[in-house]
C-alpha cells in the first residue's frame, strides 16, 4: 500500500499527518516536500486538509508542493547511473 499525507497549514508552518501515524512539521513547502519524498509519498498520494483557525493551503502552493515532489522524483531517477556490465 503506498503512502498517502494530509498536509494542512498552521500559522505558517505545513504539518502533514502521514497514514503511517506519524507527523511532520516544516516551515516551507521545499522542506515539505523533501521530509515527504524522503517517506516515500508521491504527488499523488497527497490530499489537502483545512479546519477553522487553520490557514488554508492555497492552490499555488498545493501545485508547488506537488511539484517538487515530482522534481525530487525525477532527479532521483536521472542521477541513477545504469550499471549494467557487458560480457
Amino acid at each position: 500500500m503506498a503512502l498517502q499525507a494530509s498536509v494542512a497549514q498552521f500559522k505558517n508552518q505545513f504539518f502533514a499527518q502521514p497514514n503511517d501515524g506519524g507527523s511532520i512539521e516544516q516551515a516551507d513547502f521545499r522542506s515539505m516536500a523533501q521530509a515527504l519524498y524522503g517517506l516515500g509519498v508521491v504527488e499523488a498520494d497527497i490530499s489537502f486538509d483545512w479546519c477553522p483557525g487553520q490557514r488554508m493551503v492555497t492552490a499555488g502552493q498545493q501545485v508547488a508542493l506537488r511539484a517538487q515532489i515530482k522534481l525530487l522524483a525525477k532527479t532521483a531517477n536521472v542521477s541513477k547511473p545504469n550499471l549494467a556490465v557487458a560480457a
